[in-house]
């Protein structure tokens, strides 16, 4: 195990202090991500950001081309400060993993993610809403963290180290720390343990989502299901707004003085005019529809980016969605609950 304990009573926080001294240092504070000068002590009890830590890499509104008068075009890639979130759960870290697949080679998600330090902490049990465990993202994290926290009963906390940027911050920290050992191995085997078994059983996520990837001629998942499914949307977009992997965005251009520039804007594909073509086609007409393709684009292993469906499991939208199209109600319509 590449990780070292640090002792209780207050090192985090000389760590999280070595961290603001050369980066933004960004926290959950009441529900939202905030920077945050480290003066207070880190609050293991936050929860996650309903926002997630997608609009730090790829904001909702992103001016990437501009022209003046002549209307020759240059690409605007921003500047960006070094940043650390501080605080990210194992759903936001195996979405920002996902998200990284698909914007792989985009300048603009580089350059936001290339000054970003990524700190994780590992969930000690099951949140209300989340199903991480049986989505395979948690509840104790994986990469792509710089460094991540284990909190431990007696107070101590094992931090390990994932990137050669993780572990020249612990350098520079100097932090009383001691390595992690098979004894300290063992205890954190444990936690994972405990963490696992606070989930709820939900068989229907398995079935759903067998259903889901069901060969022709299996039990796929019928049409009509869909379009009941379809009336509980509204068309908010608060659900695609607050998922850490949707990615969708049209693109806005607009008058400046004598030139203009070119936006990118999040969409979201349960709109009704996201898909329909110029000529008038809509390949998704019926809410059910757009319902049925939102879904299978993010349960469906035939849009599985390295291995990992498009939902992480973090239960954001079922806490948004004013209807009943959210991740569990979804999949327990679909998959039989109990």
């Amino acid at each position: 195990m590449d990780a070292i304990v640090l002792p209780g009573g207050g090192a985090v926080d000389l760590l999280r202090r070595a961290i603001a001294r050369t980066h933004a240092l960004v926290e959950p504070r009441a529900s939202e991500w905030c920077e945050s000068d480290a003066g207070d002590g880190f609050d293991w009890g936050a929860s996650a950001p309903l926002t997630g830590a997608k609009r730090w890499f790829f904001p909702p509104h992103e001016t990437v081309l501009r022209w003046g008068a002549a209307g020759v075009p240059h690409e605007t890639v921003p500047i960006v400060v070094p940043f650390a979130l501080f605080g990210l759960r194992a759903c936001d870290l195996a979405a920002i993993a996902y998200q990284d697949e698909f914007f792989a080679g985009d300048p603009w998600y580089g350059t936001r993610r290339a000054a970003a330090v990524l700190v994780g902490i590992d969930c000690m049990t099951a949140c209300d809403n989340g199903f991480c465990i049986e989505v395979d993202t948690g509840p104790f994290a994986r990469a792509p963290y710089d460094l991540n926290l284990t909190p431990l009963p007696d107070g101590r906390v094992v931090v390990a180290c994932g990137s050669a940027a993780g572990r020249a911050l612990l350098d520079t920290a100097a932090l009383p720390a001691t390595p992690a050992d098979a004894e300290i191995a063992l205890a954190v085997a444990e936690l994972r343990a405990v963490a696992a078994a606070s989930f709820p059983q939900r068989p229907f996520v398995a079935r759903a989502l067998a259903r889901m990837n069901a060969a022709p001629g299996g039990a796929a998942i019928r049409d009509e299901e869909w379009q009941a499914l379809g009336p509980a949307c509204l068309a908010c977009t608060g659900c695609t707004s607050v998922c850490p992997t949707c990615s969708c965005f049209t693109v806005v251009d607009e008058r400046r003085g004598d030139g203009g520039e070119r936006s990118r804007v999040w969409d979201s594909c349960l709109l009704d005019g996201f898909q329909r073509e110029a000529s008038g086609h809509h390949p998704a007409p019926r809410p059910g529809d757009r319902v049925r393709r939102f879904w299978y684009h993010k349960l469906s292993r035939e849009f599985a980016a390295q291995g990992r469906i498009g939902c992480v499991g973090c239960g954001r939208c079922d806490v948004t969605c004013p209807g009943t199209i959210g991740a569990l109600r979804v999949l327990a319509a679909v998959g039989g609950a109990p």
